[in-house]
């Protein structure tokens, strides 16, 4: 799902059609993907609500707000899929602007919901690949890493104007696009900007106050 997404935010470089049909195939894994964690919803109110299940259900929700705002943006303003739908003239720009701020929210909410798993993640990780016997070594070469890609996700924030896509200010004299390989290699490092953030964020709240665990 993140690498698809990656491919739809590349609306330069995919045109249209591809970025329409990209679309389609992300909101069946996001489908996908809820139908096999089922279980979290089934399990909501069951147990102990600690300050993590409250933040991952809140993440969720407004990722899903922001999932679904794009989504239906889209429909209104397809020119491949289902034109038949979508509106016309020049009053459906508001709509576009909308599309492109609700889709850089949910960016950022899919980096966030990575860094509230990351740990579930890099264990997985470690698992795969042979690697439990290292993990002192892997976590220190992991924290090394994590703070890279911090910095330089930091840096990509500002030189690919992430905040004035949210607000929906217009990008005049923001200068020639990006390559795509640095847009992947800058669009990445958001994502793992934001995961990282949010991991070391939380992981120190919990470690000050181990209610909040």
């Amino acid at each position: 799902m993140t690498i698809v997404f990656l491919l739809v935010m590349n609306y330069r470089f995919t045109g249209n059609k591809p970025h329409e049909v990209l679309g389609v195939i992300l909101f069946l894994l996001v489908l996908w993907h809820n139908s096999l964690n089922l279980h979290w919803y089934t399990s909501f109110f069951k147990g102990k609500q600690d300050f993590q299940r409250a933040l991952i259900a809140i993440i969720n929700f407004l990722f899903a707000i922001s999932f679904c705002i794009s989504m239906l943006s889209g429909l209104l303003i397809s020119q491949s899929i289902v034109p038949f739908i979508a509106l016309r003239g020049t009053n459906t720009l508001w709509l576009h602007e909308v599309h492109q701020s609700s889709s850089y929210v949910c960016f950022i909410f899919i980096g966030i919901h990575l860094g509230l798993h990351w740990k579930m993640l890099w264990v997985r990780l470690q698992n795969r690949l042979g690697m439990e016997r290292f993990h002192k070594e892997c976590s220190i070469l992991g924290n090394i890493l994590a703070v890279g890609i911090i910095l330089y996700g930091f840096y990509a924030s500002f030189a690919n104007h992430i905040w004035s896509m949210i607000v929906m200010e217009h990008g005049f004299g923001w200068g020639p696009p990006p390559s795509a390989l640095k847009f992947f290699l800058d669009y990445s490092a958001l994502l793992g900007c934001y995961a990282g953030i949010t991991h070391y964020a939380v992981s120190l709240l919990s470690k000050k106050n181990p209610k909040l665990k």
